[in-house]
C-alpha cells in the first residue's frame, strides 16, 4: 500500500529523472513545446520510478499509479507557471521584433494564463500515456518482495 510520502517520493523521483533527460537537445518537434525528448523523458522516468517503487506500487499498482501522475501533473503546472511568468524577458524581446503584437506588462499578465493553460494540458495529453506505461512496465519489472 502507498502511503502519501511514498507517493510524494515516486512523484519526485520521476520529476527529476524526467527533468534530467528532458534537458537532451530536442530530437523532433511534434507541436510547439513537445519533442520526441520530452515523450523519451517521461518513458523513461516513469520505468526508472515504477521500478525503484515496484514493491510498493504492486498492491493496487493502477491507483497508486494514477496519485502518482495527478501529483506529477501538479508539479509541472507548477513549474510551468514559474518558468512562464518570469520570462518577461524573452517576451518583449519576441514582441519587439513582431510590430503591433502584445508588449505591455498588463497585456502579457492578461496572455499568458491562457497560453500556459494549453501548454500544460498538451504537455499531459502527450506526455501523460508515456508515463502511465513507463511507471506500469517498470513496477512489473521488479517482482514483489514475499513477506
Amino acid at each position: 500500500m502507498m502511503e502519501f510520502g511514498d507517493i510524494v517520493l515516486a512523484t519526485a523521483v520521476f520529476f527529476v529523472i524526467s527533468i534530467f533527460f528532458y534537458l537532451m537537445p530536442p530530437i523532433v518537434v511534434i507541436f510547439e513545446y513537445v519533442s520526441i525528448s520530452f515523450i523519451l523523458s517521461v518513458l523513461v522516468a516513469g520505468v526508472i520510478a515504477g521500478f525503484t517503487y515496484a514493491h510498493k506500487i504492486a498492491d493496487k499498482r493502477i491507483k497508486s499509479i494514477a496519485k502518482i501522475l495527478a501529483l506529477s501533473a501538479v508539479v509541472l503546472a507548477f513549474f510551468t507557471a514559474t518558468m512562464t511568468f518570469t520570462d518577461w524577458d524573452t517576451y518583449v524581446a519576441a514582441g519587439a521584433t513582431h510590430p503591433g503584437s502584445v508588449s505591455s506588462a498588463a497585456d502579457f499578465l492578461l496572455a499568458m494564463p491562457y497560453w500556459m493553460a494549453v501548454q500544460i494540458v498538451l504537455e499531459w495529453l502527450v506526455g501523460g500515456p508515456f508515463a502511465f506505461i513507463g511507471l506500469y512496465v517498470g513496477s512489473m519489472l521488479r517482482k514483489p518482495k514475499k513477506t
